[in-house]
């Protein structure tokens, strides 16, 4: 009988894990604070319960960093130039930290380490549902032209989210041998692909079109040479349709456009690339003047509003950081990131990679790359593919599967 509770407790804990994820990537749902702490609490009780409230004491190189990094980011609201931001962030770090916390105890084996990338494919699978039934989706290409806003919704975030959806889908299509699953999974491919249509996000474009040509390239790596032949084709192909299709160069293709001029000064670049160039360089500037500890997590909106008129952030997490809790924060915050890679790429070159290793790396480098265009400290998403990142480290040490 007690067999039984355990295994129902952890079933049900299953689906209060879906319920919070799918609350922390809606940023409408999580605006709700019935939603957003009810969601919390239930992954928090259920989680215990399943371990018969029995608090884990062991920590680990993860833990310890999320520790450190929440530490010098609650120590910057002491002195942030406002601390109702500060406060407001330091809120969601601690939920999201917690729910971490927990969730690294709960994977030990490669098992679960997939259960939980399914748990997380599932949220991202609900979150785009939302989208499609709730939103105009005409509204995000209209808002690129300032004809349209899009509330609490962002273009960009909701592409970034269809392109994990995507790449994780490759590897659950690869490792799936249940054809009803696989033919679901194939199903459900054109909902992320329509929405990054609507969104024309062009990092989340990049994120796709690099995250498959990887997985190709990881897949088959006794053929290097005919795998960067086969991506660079393809890559090439995937430019040209983008740029001489009508539908798809009004939608996508002239905010690529517009990215490439910026990067070769041509004086093409498109108003959004330009003003998030000028919102970099009043980071810059203000990190000079405070390059230790910064101005307070998520004050760098307060010194853009006096630099530019924009009460924003500012759209690269390295920036964002650096004014927020200076050079020490920065350093903390990314030197887990540099581990990380460090140990993967060791791996790569032994030889001692997995799939599973491989697509969370996947997500995890290109992630780390966006850095330069999104801010995602605080995301659930950016959080989870840590983590993954650093137990299929650890699994592929002590177990090589």
């Amino acid at each position: 009988m007690r067999i039984r509770l355990k295994i129902s407790i952890k079933q049900i804990s299953y689906l209060a894990i879906v319920f919070f994820f799918s609350v922390a990537l809606n940023p409408e749902w999580s605006a709700n604070p019935i939603l957003w702490w009810s969601s919390f609490f239930s992954v928090v009780l259920l989680i215990s319960a399943s371990n018969h409230f029995r608090i884990s004491l062991k920590t680990n190189l993860f833990k310890t960093w999320l520790i450190a990094f929440g530490g010098i980011c609650l120590i910057s609201v002491t002195y942030a130039l406002n601390r109702s931001f500060s406060i407001d962030t330091i809120k969601t770090l601690v939920v999201l930290f917690i729910s971490l916390f927990l969730i690294d105890d709960q994977i030990r084996t490669k098992e679960e380490l997939e259960k939980y990338m399914k748990l997380f494919l599932i949220s991202l699978f609900i979150m785009m549902i939302y989208v499609i039934f709730n939103l105009d989706l005409n509204s995000f290409q209209l808002a690129q032209h300032g004809e349209a806003t899009t509330g609490l919704w962002n273009g960009n975030d909701i592409g970034m989210k269809c392109a994990l959806y995507v790449i994780l889908i490759l590897y659950s299509l690869s490792n799936n041998k249940k054809l009803i699953i696989r033919l679901f999974l194939l199903i459900s491919l054109p909902i992320p692909l329509n929405l990054l249509y609507y969104t024309a996000s062009r990092k989340a474009i990049l994120m796709v079109v690099l995250g498959v040509s990887l997985f190709y390239y990881l897949k088959h790596p006794n053929k290097k040479i005919r795998n960067l032949i086969v991506i660079c084709l393809g890559l090439y192909r995937v430019y040209n349709v983008m740029m001489n299709n009508k539908d798809l160069y009004n939608a996508i293709g002239w905010r690529i456009e517009g990215a490439l001029g910026l990067l070769n000064k041509s004086g093409q670049a498109d108003s959004s690339a330009l003003l998030r160039a000028k919102y970099i360089e009043v980071g810059i500037n203000a990190w000079k003047q405070a390059p230790i500890l910064g101005y307070g997590i998520d004050n760098f909106r307060i010194i853009n509003l006096h630099a530019t008129g924009h009460l924003t952030y500012s759209h690269n997490n390295f920036i964002e950081l650096l004014v927020g809790v200076g050079g020490i924060g920065f350093i903390i915050y990314y030197s887990y990131y540099i581990k990380l890679l460090f140990d993967y790429i060791k791996m790569y070159f032994k030889h001692h990679t997995t799939q599973i290793l491989n697509v969370t790396a996947i997500c995890f480098i290109l992630m780390f790359v966006m850095h330069f265009a999104v801010v995602s400290y605080y995301a659930i998403e950016q959080g989870l593919i840590i983590l993954f990142m650093s137990k299929a480290i650890k699994l592929n040490k002590d177990f090589d599967f």
